[in-house]
């Protein structure tokens, strides 16, 4: 039986993606694809970026052809919640792509992990998100395998986002994937003392071991917690069913956390 969630809780899937054609185009039947997925498992909206997970610099060019593609997707349906993609190392012309990009209705920032969260190197995003009162979403786990490890030398974990928060406390961050992979009991335990109301994290990722959402809501709070899959949707739906949340509990993580970092808008 197909696991859906109640059209009432108007449902946010915050992280997910879209890759589109070779020249980096949209690709019309999967953004079909992923809609009539979200249909069938009650997700209203969907949260979408096309970021590179490979290569160590991203060049302008190629960061701004990825973002006209999130663009093309928000034109072909409003269904979808557009976040820009950067890559931090690209220094002051991130500022000018922030603002290209919220200029033409996106909602959020997606990084990878080029650099860690906290680094110095990320100062002009931040400022930016801060300024313009939008999220960054960051592409984070605690990876312990050595081949991950070899891979992501800069992957961001609880700790460097707790970092972040001092060093940049006008900054909205979301921590993503909480079920990516790697030691995400650890990650909760480094966030049991975050008071901060610009830190919020993610469900999304392939991972469902038993109690995760649930342990995430009593570390951090539901008022913290995202709902989003990162492309495991039948999995990002069935972990948060099988949760044992309260009524208002799902209410928030499904969609009223988001409805009010979107509130925060300041442009």
């Amino acid at each position: 039986m197909l696991l859906k969630l109640a059209d009432d809780l108007q449902t946010v899937d915050i992280h997910n993606h879209l890759w589109g054609n070779k020249d980096m185009s949209l690709n019309v039947a999967e953004a079909e694809m992923l809609l009539n997925a979200a249909d069938k498992l009650g997700i209203h909206r969907i949260g979408i970026s096309n970021p590179d997970p490979v290569l160590e610099f991203v060049p302008s060019d190629v960061i701004r052809q990825r973002n006209k593609l999130v663009i093309e997707a928000m034109q072909f349906s409003d269904r979808f919640i557009g976040f820009c993609y950067l890559d931090p190392n690209n220094g002051e012309e991130s500022v000018t792509e922030i603002e290209r990009c919220v200029n033409l209705g996106m909602a959020g920032i997606k990084l990878y992990h080029q650099l860690k969260i906290q680094h110095e190197g990320q100062h002009f995003i931040m400022e930016t998100a801060a300024k313009y009162g939008i999220p960054v979403l960051m592409h984070a786990g605690k990876c312990c395998d050595p081949d991950t490890l070899s891979r992501q030398p800069r992957l961001s974990n609880a700790a460097d986002f707790m970092e972040a928060l001092e060093k940049y406390p006008d900054t909205m961050f979301i921590q993503g994937h909480i079920g990516g992979g790697g030691d995400w009991q650890w990650n909760l335990r480094c966030l049991e003392t975050v008071e901060s109301d610009n830190y919020f994290i993610d469900i999304s990722g392939s991972i469902v071991d038993a109690n995760m959402v649930r342990d995430t809501v009593d570390a951090v709070g539901a008022s913290r917690v995202l709902f989003a899959t990162d492309m495991s949707m039948e999995e990002g739906v069935g972990k948060l069913m099988a949760a044992r949340l309260s009524d208002k509990e799902m209410k928030m993580i499904c969609s009223g956390n988001w409805e009010r970092i979107a509130a925060r808008r300041k442009r």
